[in-house]
This record gives C-alpha cells, sequence and structure tokens, in this order.
C-alpha cells in the first residue's frame, strides 16, 4: 500500500476534543466605550467583516462580539506587511444596563453597538417645591 493511502477497512477513531482545548486564535479589536445616561456605546474596528459574518450573543453577563473575515481571492501573496484573521472580543456587562435591549449596526468595518439602560437606573432629577 501507498504511504498516502488510508486503510479503509480498519475502523477510523476521531479524537474527541474538549471545548476548551480548542484553540483558535483571533485578533483583539480595538474598542471606544462611552456612556451616557441612557446606556452604553461600544464602537470595535474590525476591518474585512461583513454585517453577515458579525456575531453578537450576551451569556451569563458577558458580550462577546466575534467577527469572521472573508479569505481574500486576488492571487497568491508574493508579500505581506498586514494579517487578516477573525475578531473576537468578551466585557463582562455591568449590573446597570438592560441586556434585553441592544442594537448594533456596521457601517466601512466598524460594529456599533448600544446597550440601553433600564429606567430604574437612569438618573432623575427631583424636584424641589417650597413650602
Amino acid at each position: 500500500m501507498a504511504p498516502n493511502q488510508q486503510d479503509i477497512t480498519r475502523p477510523q477513531h476521531a479524537a474527541v476534543t474538549r471545548r476548551e482545548e480548542q484553540t483558535q486564535q483571533y485578533f483583539v479589536p480595538p474598542v471606544d466605550t462611552s456612556e451616557t445616561p441612557d446606556g452604553l456605546t461600544l464602537r470595535y474596528d474590525m476591518p474585512g467583516v461583513r454585517k453577515e459574518n458579525a456575531d453578537i450573543t450576551v451569556d451569563k453577563g458577558t458580550l462577546i462580539v466575534t467577527g469572521k473575515v472573508d479569505p481574500e481571492e486576488s492571487g497568491t501573496p508574493v508579500y505581506r506587511e498586514t494579517r487578516i484573521g477573525d475578531y473576537r472580543r468578551e466585557f463582562t456587562l455591568p449590573n446597570d444596563v438592560d441586556a434585553g435591549h441592544i442594537s448594533a449596526e456596521m457601517n466601512a468595518g466598524v460594529l456599533t453597538v448600544r446597550i440601553n439602560k433600564p429606567e430604574e437606573a437612569k438618573p432623575k432629577r427631583i424636584q424641589i417645591r417650597s413650602s
């Protein structure tokens, strides 16, 4: 039998790998964060990521943003100074935001995520009456 051929009569054993052991390398996108009385705004710089390839999830108080970059199709690189890869960034959400009211939009490689604060967490102005 040739060295590159597999014996199909012998059962193949698949390696079982725990999820924690699977390692994929990600770029950590730079993020600008701002807070207003109404909520938080996070702007992720993820060049090369299309809206369809971005994913936002909230799990146990953690905001997880991932973005997948499509592979280039313009030939074989001869020399490269830039790196291309997928993105991932996680943030622990503060208690005073409403994880159920998150909106996002993608424009020119910048993902803007807005997280609203619930009414009870917003500052309130108290009227002072005269007696």
